[in-house]
């Protein structure tokens, strides 16, 4: 269950721009078992008081297409990093915005997601930190503390994949054996024109005939040494960063991926004070008052998995079968 803050809510009717809510489902079965039932839903409750904010959804990460995402197999650790810069963030409402929670998303190579607040260069938090991401289980994940963000912040984000168990390259797509990386923070005051802030690989040095370019990639020969090339590659290549919404987006290119000052560690000891809930707040890492939002891990012994995603105009649901 989402409980939003008594402050926002999502509007129904009225002058509302968004006229409909879209439930759609995306079924994996790869196993082709039959006789599957599903009977999944979603309840909402409405208030008789309209909140004082509208809530809006920011999507973050990189593009889910064979561009944005080619993941070689037989790596213990691949990171793909993602951008969103002060272009962007200056479309923010003057006040800036407060994030409320946190919802990662990667399929199943996916081992850690995370968002860090850059501000003049200088990581200054985590948004959120899901270091032990499980594909099993995802839900929404309510910050102990609101952050709020302003025109010329930066936000960078990351997502690492383990590809151990895999003989064949991963593509960025939508199907569970493909993957994404997206880091989607609920908001308000809601804005009309923001609804994500990703980035892909520059088509400039990739093949311009998409069809061809994936086959390119499946035909590739994995070795250790191609997949430390490749890291390399992901690492250094020039990219485009794409914010805003339908059908205005803007595409900024970008040589390469910002550089910054990144978060001193911190130190974990034994009298250390943690919240052992969903989301744990560590010490402060920054001479500026900052909380880390942490994810810890679990194992979910549910064969069926339920993934709710929840956007400005669809809802999405994913279930699995194994």
């Amino acid at each position: 269950m989402v409980a939003f803050p008594e402050e926002a809510g999502f509007p129904v009717g009225g002058n509302f721009p968004i006229k409909y809510y879209l439930v759609q489902m995306h079924y994996d079965n790869p196993n082709q078992l039959s006789n599957r039932t599903d009977s999944s839903g979603i309840r909402f409750y409405i208030g008789k008081e309209l909140r004082q904010y509208d809530l809006g959804y920011l999507t973050l990460g990189a593009d889910s297409s064979a561009i944005g995402l080619a993941i070689p197999p037989k790596v213990e650790r691949f990171i793909v990093d993602s951008y969103c810069s002060a272009d962007a963030t200056m479309n923010f409402p003057e006040e800036g915005i407060t994030i409320v929670s946190a919802f990662p998303h990667t399929h199943l190579q996916g081992r850690t997601v995370w968002t860090k607040l850059i501000r003049n260069k200088t990581a200054v938090q985590y948004l959120f930190d899901a270091e032990a991401y499980d594909f099993n289980y995802q839900y929404e994940n309510r910050l102990p503390q609101s952050i709020k963000l302003f025109r010329g912040d930066e936000l960078a984000t990351r997502c690492i994949y383990n590809t151990m168990n895999k003989n064949t390259i991963t593509l960025g797509g939508e199907r569970t054996k493909d993957e994404m990386c997206l880091h989607m923070m609920t908001y308000y005051p809601r804005m009309n024109n923001m609804y994500g802030c990703v980035t892909t690989n520059n088509r400039e040095r990739t093949p311009f005939d998409y069809s061809k370019f994936v086959e390119w990639l499946l035909n590739l020969t994995w070795t250790p040494e191609r997949a430390v090339q490749w890291q390399e590659f992901y690492d250094t290549t020039s990219r485009v960063l794409m914010y805003g919404a339908s059908p205005n987006l803007q595409f900024n290119n970008m040589s390469r991926l910002p550089k910054y000052e990144d978060l001193k560690p911190v130190p974990c000891t034994k009298d250390q004070n943690v919240d052992q809930t969903t989301t744990m707040p560590v010490p402060t890492i920054s001479s500026q008052s900052t909380t880390t939002n942490k994810a810890i891990s679990y194992t979910s012994p549910i064969r069926q998995e339920i993934l709710v995603f929840v956007s400005l105009i669809s809802i999405v649901m994913t279930v699995t079968f194994i």
